[in-house]
C-alpha cells in the first residue's frame, strides 16, 4: 500500500516493457517512476509536445502495479480529464488504465522524436575541447573572463554553432 504522497497506476507487461526501455535509453540506471516524473516534468517545461501517434498496443496479460508520486499521478488524472473524448475515438480508449497506457506510450515516441536531432557524445570524444582549452585559456580569460573549462566549453561550443549556421546561410543563398 502506497503511502500518504503515492499512489498506483495499473500497467500492461507491454507497456511496463516499453517504459524500462525507454528508462534504459534515456535515464540509465534510474528506477521507473523516477523516469515518469522526468518525463512529466519535460513535458510540462516544454522540452516536447506529448502528440498522438499510430499505436496498436498490446492490452493482453495480467496488470502489474506501478507506485508513483501522486504528481505524477495527478498529471495523469488531469491529461486523461483533458484527451479521453479523443483517445477515445483514436486508440478506442474504455477506462483510465488504458488511457495511461496510450498516454505512455505516446509520451515515449514524443520523446523518441524530440532526440532525434539531438547529438549524443561521450566525454571522451571532447579531448580536442580539452586541447583547445589548454591553447586558448589565457586569451578566453583575458576576453571573455572565462576561468573554468565548463564555461570555457560553453562560449567556444556557442562560437563554433553561431560559425556552422552563418556558413549555412551562405551556402544555402
Amino acid at each position: 500500500m502506497p503511502g500518504i504522497g503515492y499512489g498506483s497506476i495499473g500497467l500492461k507487461p507491454h507497456i511496463l516493457a516499453g517504459l524500462q526501455k525507454i528508462t534504459d535509453d534515456y535515464y540509465p540506471g534510474m528506477f521507473l517512476p523516477s523516469s515518469l516524473i522526468i518525463m512529466m516534468n519535460e513535458t510540462k517545461r516544454g522540452f516536447y509536445k506529448v502528440e498522438s501517434h499510430e499505436n496498436r498496443l498490446d492490452l493482453s496479460g495480467k496488470y502489474g502495479s506501478v507506485t508513483v508520486r501522486s504528481d505524477v499521478k495527478e498529471w495523469l488524472e488531469k491529461n486523461y480529464e483533458l484527451l479521453k473524448d479523443d483517445y477515445k475515438e483514436r486508440y478506442k480508449v474504455e477506462n483510465f488504465t488504458q488511457f495511461i497506457s496510450y498516454f505512455l506510450t505516446n509520451t515515449f515516441e514524443s520523446k523518441r522524436d524530440s532526440q532525434k536531432n539531438v547529438i549524443q557524445l561521450n566525454e571522451s570524444e571532447f579531448t580536442w575541447l580539452h586541447s583547445e582549452y589548454k591553447k586558448r585559456r589565457k586569451e578566453y580569460a583575458q576576453k571573455y573572463d572565462i576561468r573554468t573549462f565548463e564555461r570555457f566549453a560553453d562560449v567556444y561550443i556557442k562560437q563554433l554553432l553561431e560559425k556552422v549556421q552563418e556558413a549555412k546561410k551562405i551556402l544555402s543563398s
